[in-house]
């Protein structure tokens, strides 16, 4: 069975809550061969910076499998 496979985009709101296209982040970094569960996406509270939670493990029993990385254009 393969791994499940997707990507990270994000999208603006216009003023009347339209939403425009999508851009892909591109997260170049392999993870050191692991597997990667990208869980959650966040900013710091003044949004100047960008993170991404990732886990090593589709099961959340196994601990300790965490990283949180910071998003750096």
């Amino acid at each position: 069975q393969s791994p499940p496979r997707g990507v990270l985009a994000y999208t603006t709101i216009t003023v009347d809550c339209c939403p425009r296209n999508y851009n892909i982040i591109d997260i170049d970094f392999d993870f050191l061969g692991r597997p990667a569960y990208y869980v959650s996406l966040g900013t710091n509270i003044s949004q100047t910076k960008l993170y991404l939670g990732v886990y090593g493990s589709m099961s959340v029993t196994q601990l300790n499998q965490g990283t949180v990385f910071e998003i750096i254009p």
